[in-house]
C-alpha cells in the first residue's frame, strides 16, 4: 500500500490553514530551473511554472502504461481538479485514509481541497495518474512534495494510490515523477513520514535506498535523489522508470 503523508498533508494542519503551513514552505518561490523535466534546457522548460500560483496553461501529459498493460497519463494536478480530488478520496477505503493522513479522516473540506489542488508546481508540487482508457474517472493516484521552509532542498512526500489501482505500479510511477521533477528544482532528499505497520511502504523504501529515523508511531524515511541504482533491483528498477518520466516528457505534446 503506497502510501506516505509528509507534515503538511496532516488534516490538522489543513483544517487551520487554507494555505500550506508555514514550516513546511518556503516563504518566497524560488524559481524553476530553467531545465525540463527531461533534464534538456528550453523545449520543456515550460513543463513548470515559474511563479507561485501560476497556472499552468499548457500542462504535460506523460503517457506510460501501468504493469497489466492499461494506458496511464501523469500530468500535473490543477486548480480544476477539486473535484476529481474529492471523488477519488471517497473511493479511499478506511484503511487506505488512515495510512494517507496518519488518522481518521471521512471527508475533505474546501480549505484541504484549496490546498491539494491550488499548487504552485515550484515549492509545492502535485501530479495526477490519470486512466486513459476512462477519462472522466478519478484517477489512479496523486502524488505531491512540499520543500522544507528551512531546507528547499528537502521536500516532504505522498503518495496517494487508490485501492483498486495498487499493486499496478502506479506508486513507482508517482515516485518516479516526483524524483525527477525534484531533480528539476535542485530537491536532493524526499522525505516521507510512513507508519511503522504500513510495512509494503517502508520495505519498499528501504530497498530503494531510504534511511529511516523514528519518529514516535512512525518512521521517517529519507530518499536520497537521484538515487544510486546499484543498491538493490528495486532501485534499479526505480532509475528506469526515472528514465521513462524522462522520455516521456521529451515525447509530450
Amino acid at each position: 500500500c503506497a502510501l506516505v503523508v509528509p507534515e503538511a498533508d496532516r488534516p490538522v494542519a489543513e483544517a487551520a490553514h487554507d494555505e500550506a503551513p508555514g514550516r513546511a514552505v518556503r516563504a518566497a518561490p524560488r524559481q524553476a530551473n530553467a531545465r525540463g523535466l527531461d533534464g534538456e534546457q528550453g523545449r520543456h522548460g515550460r513543463m513548470l511554472p515559474h511563479l507561485r500560483g501560476a497556472v499552468v496553461s499548457d500542462p504535460p501529459l506523460l503517457r506510460l502504461t501501468l504493469r497489466d498493460g492499461r494506458p496511464v497519463a501523469l500530468r500535473p494536478v490543477m486548480p480544476s481538479d477539486r473535484d476529481r480530488l474529492r471523488a477519488g478520496f471517497e473511493e479511499l477505503s478506511v484503511e487506505s485514509r488512515r495510512l494517507r493522513f496518519l488518522g481518521s479522516v471521512s471527508s475533505l473540506h474546501d480549505a484541504q481541497l484549496r490546498y491539494l489542488t491550488e499548487v504552485d508546481h515550484v515549492d509545492h508540487v502535485a501530479w495526477g495518474a490519470l486512466d486513459l482508457a476512462d477519462p472522466e474517472a478519478p484517477g489512479f493516484g496523486v502524488g505531491r512534495f512540499v520543500r522544507l521552509d528551512d531546507d528547499p532542498e528537502v521536500a516532504e512526500f505522498s503518495l496517494t494510490v487508490l485501492d483498486t489501482a495498487q499493486g499496478l505500479g502506479v506508486g513507482q510511477l508517482l515516485l518516479a515523477t516526483l524524483a525527477v521533477v525534484g531533480q528539476v528544482l535542485d530537491v536532493r532528499v524526499l522525505r516521507g513520514l510512513v507508519a511503522r505497520e504500513n510495512d509494503k511502504m517502508t520495505a519498499w523504501m528501504r530497498r530503494l535506498g531510504a534511511r529511516a529515523t523514528p519518529d514516535g508511531q512512525d518512521l521517517v524515511m529519507d530518499l536520497a535523489i537521484p538515487l544510486d541504482p546499484s543498491v538493490s533491483d528495486s532501485a534499479a528498477a526505480f532509475a528506469e522508470t526515472c528514465a521513462q518520466i524522462r522520455e516521456a516528457a521529451r515525447n509530450a505534446s
